[in-house]
């Protein structure tokens, strides 16, 4: 049978997506993420002529400017970012065949690298790592410890697998990553033992405005969300803060020496609080999840499917 003609339009885009190359894909992405063709010829190992002339080919291509120059270095037209977001997802999705197809061979390396923060480490993770080391006796676990921030980077520039994070708000959410919820934690306050509060059935936020508050750092997700809590509730008095950290574990810490009282999310009879009496805030706080992230457009192989799998179980 004799097939219709293929329309004008889908032709000549056929003929443009013909001369569009995997090295151009990658090439345009690491201009993109390091901000500038020297940056991107370093990391790919290329002369900084090919790399220029490879994203002049891809501007040839689409017929739009995809970099403006900034200085010494270059910054994505509006074009230039709709196609970095549209590219990613596919180049992350060719990437993991070579990983797929490679597990499928005798001599597959079996390792999948972890980055999340110390408390979760402390907390809830033992079980199921040590039921995926059951699993895969001699795959390799690399763990890292990374505040939200650095886990995410570290996600974006392939230098981990999959991260373990509280779950950022709409504003903190990084482009070129997929999130899923694993769990529920909570919003909590961690009083000293016979602090004058921990009688209390239950506290407040306005409770706490003369306490010495041991937060973490502006770039937290649990001080965002606790200053964002405060200005809802129209509670304009400065913070008595005594001590910043940047993980909850730490925070916890600085609550047993009697520092001050502590905002942390985590679970409220876990292992880093039976030290120390906590309350739940989340009512005016507001719901916090684990969550799982990962390069958009992955495709997990076997090891890491499991281990997540068995991190949805948690729970």
């Amino acid at each position: 049978m004799k097939l219709p003609p293929q329309p004008a339009w889908e032709s000549k885009m056929a003929e443009h997506a013909d001369s569009l190359t995997m090295q151009q894909v990658i090439t345009f992405c690491q201009v993109y993420e390091r901000g500038g063709y020297a940056g991107a010829a370093e990391s790919l190992g290329l002369a900084g002529p090919t790399i220029w002339e490879q994203v002049k080919s891809l501007e040839k291509i689409y017929k739009t400017k995809l970099f403006d120059r900034s200085g010494r270095n270059v910054r994505p037209s509006a074009a230039g970012t709709v196609l970095y977001e549209m590219l990613r997802p596919i180049l992350a999705s060719v990437i993991s065949t070579f990983e797929r197809l490679a597990e499928e061979t005798d001599d597959a390396v079996q390792q999948v690298s972890l980055v999340t923060c110390v408390r979760m480490m402390l907390e809830e993770l033992g079980a199921p790592l040590r039921k995926f080391s059951q699993i895969y006796p001699d795959a390799c676990l690399k763990l890292i410890s990374a505040d939200n921030a650095i886990a995410q980077e570290f996600i974006l520039k392939g230098k981990a697998d999959l991260a373990l994070l509280i779950e950022p708000s709409q504003s903190m959410l990084a482009p070129g990553i997929a999130y899923e919820r694993l769990y529920p934690i909570e919003y909590l306050v961690a009083f000293p033992p016979r602090h004058r509060l921990s009688r209390q059935a239950s506290v407040t936020i306005a409770d706490l405005m003369n306490e010495p508050l041991i937060l973490g750092n502006p770039n937290t997700i649990v001080r965002k969300m606790f200053e964002q809590a405060c200005f809802r509730l129209g509670i304009n008095e400065p913070l008595r803060i005594v001590a910043e950290t940047d993980n909850s574990a730490i925070t916890i810490a600085c609550v047993q020496s009697g520092i001050g009282v502590g905002i942390i999310a985590s679970r409220p009879k876990g292992n880093l609080t039976k030290h120390v009496v906590t309350r739940s805030i989340s009512n005016e706080i507001g719901q916090v999840h684990v969550v799982a992230a990962y390069r958009k457009g992955r495709i997990p192989t076997k090891v890491l499917q499991t281990l997540l799998d068995l991190l949805r179980e948690v729970n």
